[in-house]
């Protein structure tokens, strides 16, 4: 089964929400620098044309309503 470029960035956006997470909590993050942001440029070229807001948010709201700890 192969991925669809929408899966895909999918994968990336969520991948992007942990890292800022991480970085944030580090304080390698500046202070006024969204997740918005960070994931706008973070995300590779390839994949921007299917990156909305919308999507960002729906990828946001589910990994936060859906933290699972990992043993």
């Amino acid at each position: 089964m192969t991925l669809t470029n929408k899966e895909k960035t999918l994968i990336l956006i969520s991948q992007a929400i942990s890292a800022y997470s991480v970085k944030m909590q580090e304080g390698k993050i500046p202070e006024h620098q969204s997740v918005i942001d960070f994931i706008s440029k973070n995300i590779p070229k390839e994949y921007k044309s299917e990156l909305s807001m919308n999507l960002i948010d729906d990828v946001f709201s589910f990994v936060s309503n859906n933290y699972m700890e990992l043993s």
